[in-house]
Formats: structure tokens, sequence, C-alpha cells
């Protein structure tokens, strides 16, 4: 049976998700920013700033420019079944091309919150990622092919029921500076600390996350962005601190 028939992407969905969490990390990131300019000296707070704002200026670049295009990309995109064929077209009018009847298996999850089909052949591992109609479009692919999907249920989310519990010695480190008595034993304690601690905790639960592999280019993904920029912060905390010390003037 020969069915022609066109899948277009989620746009929507897409622009509100990839919104929500551009704006998560930029707030973050200023967060960050705003609390370490506090522990320069006032005297120092320009050469801080002057230092910060060019890296500030093309995180944002960076950003929008991810932004427009990966929206871009998926607007311009489409998934069409035609002889036998699943074709996927990107932006530039490329396509990747699947024989339904080579399909293997076929999987169906859930990916940085998207919808997910996976279709496996011999050769290659194919995704596709928030497509419109996606139950309407496995359903033929399991009619052509034979192949019954699989489920996945495997969550990799940012934050989960059971991600505070990754940061409980960053916890520990917050209720131990406001009990006066652990605090006189322990006179490292401080805001300053707090905050450098926290910072470790977070790259820490980063690269040890769960992250499902997407089985194509990985370079702007929530996770490497939010490492980046805790690495970021991590190296001006310690800057902060060396130069709270005099280490750089002895």
């Amino acid at each position: 049976m020969s069915i022609q028939k066109t899948f277009h992407y989620d746009v929507n969905l897409f622009r509100s998700k990839l919104l929500k969490r551009t704006w998560v990390v930029i707030a973050l990131f200023l967060v960050f920013v705003s609390y370490n300019s506090l522990q320069v000296p006032k005297e120092g707070r320009v050469q801080f700033f002057t230092i910060f704002l060019p890296l500030l200026a093309l995180f944002f670049w960076f950003l929008r420019k991810n932004f427009l295009k990966q929206v871009e990309i998926l607007s311009a995109g489409r998934i069409e079944l035609d002889g036998g064929s699943l074709k996927q077209f990107d932006a530039n009018g490329n396509c990747a091309t699947i024989r339904i009847k080579d399909l293997e298996q076929i999987t169906v999850d859930k990916f940085r919150g998207y919808e997910r089909i996976v279709l496996e052949t011999k050769e290659k591992i194919h995704p596709i990622v928030n497509v419109s109609s996606q139950d309407e479009l496995v359903s033929i692919l399991e009619k052509e092919s034979g192949v019954k999907r699989t489920v996945d249920l495997t969550e990799d989310r940012l934050w989960t029921l059971k991600t505070p519990i990754y940061f409980f010695p960053s916890i520990l480190v917050l209720i131990s500076l406001y009990i006066p008595a652990i605090k006189e034993k322990f006179p490292i304690l401080s805001p300053e600390l707090l905050g450098l601690f926290f910072n470790i905790n977070l790259i820490i639960y980063l690269l040890y996350l769960p992250e499902k592999q997407n089985h194509t280019i990985s370079q702007f993904s929530l996770k490497r962005r939010m490492i980046f920029i805790s690495l970021v912060v991590f190296f001006f905390q310690v800057y902060i601190q060396l130069d709270k010390s005099g280490w750089f003037k002895s």
C-alpha cells in the first residue's frame, strides 16, 4: 500500500518550551552575576563589570541567535510518507530517507519534555522529535512495517522530585550558616562559602545528571549550557575570594 501524507512539527509547543528554558538560563546567569558583584568591594566593581559585561553580551547574543535559528529550522522542516519511504526534510531542503520496510524497532518516548519517535534500522537510528499527530504517524509506520511500538517511560527532566536530595550538602551548609553554635566552631562559614559550595554542588549534579542520547548533535543542550554558566561563575567566585585574601597583591 502506497501512502502519501505530510506531517509538520509542533512549532508553537517548541517555541513556548524553548522560550521558558532560555529565560530560566538567563535568570540564573543574572542571579549569579548580581550576587557575585555584591561580593566585590565597591572600588573593584567597575573592573568586575568591565570584565563581565562583554561576556554577558556575548552570552545573550548566542542565546538569541540559537533561539531564532532553532525555531526557523523547525518551522521549515517536515515529515513525508511517500511510496513506502519516510522522508525527513530540514530547513535547507536536505532529506533523510528511511524505507519503512527496513524498520526493526519503533520506540516512543519523551526527550527533554517532547514526544519522540526513535526509528531503528540495521544501518542507523533515526529520531523524530515533537511532530504533530505523532500517534497517527506511529500507527501508519506500525501497519506498513509490521513492527509494534515500544514505549519507553524513562524521564530525563532536569528537575524531578528527587532533585533536592542531590543538593542536601548545600542545604546542610545553609542551615549551619544560621546556627550560632556551629558558626562559632567553623568561622569559615559565610554566605560567600555557601555560594561557592552550592555552585560546586550544582556542577557535580549536572555532570552526573542522566541525559538521553539524542542521536544527533548535542552541543546546545540545556545541560551543557548550565554547566558552562556554572563553570564561568565558579572561576569568578574563586577570583573574588583570592582578590579578597590579597593573593594577587602578594
